[in-house]
Protein backbone atom coordinates (compact mmCIF):
# COMPACT_ATOMS: atom_id res chain seq x y z
CA UNK A 1 0.00 0.00 0.00
CA UNK A 2 1.49 3.43 -0.79
CA UNK A 3 1.40 6.27 1.20
CA UNK A 4 -1.58 7.85 -0.94
CA UNK A 5 -3.53 5.05 -0.60
CA UNK A 6 -3.05 4.82 3.52
CA UNK A 7 -3.76 8.54 3.82
CA UNK A 8 -7.38 7.79 1.67
CA UNK A 9 -8.14 4.78 3.85
CA UNK A 10 -7.72 7.35 6.55
CA UNK A 11 -9.83 10.33 4.78
CA UNK A 12 -12.37 7.61 4.23
CA UNK A 13 -12.90 6.26 8.01
CA UNK A 14 -12.86 10.19 8.55
CA UNK A 15 -15.16 11.13 6.50
CA UNK A 16 -17.65 8.19 8.21
CA UNK A 17 -16.75 9.42 11.74
CA UNK A 18 -19.71 11.23 13.56
CA UNK A 19 -16.79 13.63 14.90
CA UNK A 20 -13.85 13.16 12.49
CA UNK A 21 -11.37 14.75 15.47
CA UNK A 22 -12.17 11.39 17.18
CA UNK A 23 -8.94 9.34 16.50
CA UNK A 24 -10.45 6.09 18.76
CA UNK A 25 -13.46 5.74 16.22
CA UNK A 26 -11.37 6.85 12.98
CA UNK A 27 -9.10 4.08 13.98
CA UNK A 28 -12.17 1.62 14.39
CA UNK A 29 -13.46 2.69 10.95
CA UNK A 30 -9.87 2.41 9.40
CA UNK A 31 -9.21 -0.88 11.28
CA UNK A 32 -13.02 -2.48 9.92
CA UNK A 33 -12.16 -1.15 6.44
CA UNK A 34 -8.32 -3.17 6.39
CA UNK A 35 -10.41 -6.07 8.03
CA UNK A 36 -12.21 -6.60 4.39
CA UNK A 37 -8.80 -6.69 1.94
CA UNK A 38 -6.48 -9.19 1.70
CA UNK A 39 -3.90 -10.35 3.89
CA UNK A 40 -1.22 -8.64 2.06
CA UNK A 41 -2.94 -5.42 1.89
CA UNK A 42 -3.47 -5.29 5.62
CA UNK A 43 0.34 -5.79 6.21
CA UNK A 44 1.28 -3.43 3.60
CA UNK A 45 -0.86 -0.84 5.19
CA UNK A 46 0.82 -1.44 8.91
CA UNK A 47 4.02 -0.65 6.82
CA UNK A 48 2.78 2.49 5.52
CA UNK A 49 2.21 3.64 9.24
CA UNK A 50 5.16 2.45 10.58
CA UNK A 51 7.00 4.59 7.84
CA UNK A 52 5.46 7.54 7.95
CA UNK A 53 6.22 7.16 11.97
CA UNK A 54 9.74 6.96 11.50
CA UNK A 55 9.66 9.50 8.66
CA UNK A 56 8.02 11.97 11.62
CA UNK A 57 10.97 11.53 14.04
CA UNK A 58 12.47 14.66 13.25
CA UNK A 59 13.59 17.28 15.72
CA UNK A 60 10.98 20.45 14.35
CA UNK A 61 8.01 18.23 14.52
CA UNK A 62 9.41 16.74 18.18
CA UNK A 63 9.94 20.69 19.26
CA UNK A 64 6.47 21.49 17.79
CA UNK A 65 4.95 18.70 20.08
CA UNK A 66 7.12 19.89 23.27
CA UNK A 67 5.60 23.35 22.63
CA UNK A 68 2.38 22.22 22.57
CA UNK A 69 1.65 19.94 24.83
CA UNK A 70 3.78 21.37 27.35
CA UNK A 71 6.45 19.19 27.42
CA UNK A 72 7.36 15.91 25.07
CA UNK A 73 8.53 12.59 26.33
CA UNK A 74 9.47 9.53 23.74
CA UNK A 75 6.22 7.78 24.27
CA UNK A 76 4.27 11.58 24.50
CA UNK A 77 5.49 11.83 21.05
CA UNK A 78 4.65 8.35 19.37
CA UNK A 79 1.02 8.94 21.18
CA UNK A 80 0.55 12.38 20.48
CA UNK A 81 -0.95 11.37 17.07
CA UNK A 82 -4.07 9.82 18.40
Amino acid sequence: MKRQQFWHLIETARAQAPNPDDADDVARRATSQLATRPAGEIVAAQQALWDLMADSYTSPLWAAAYLINGGCSDDGFDYSWL
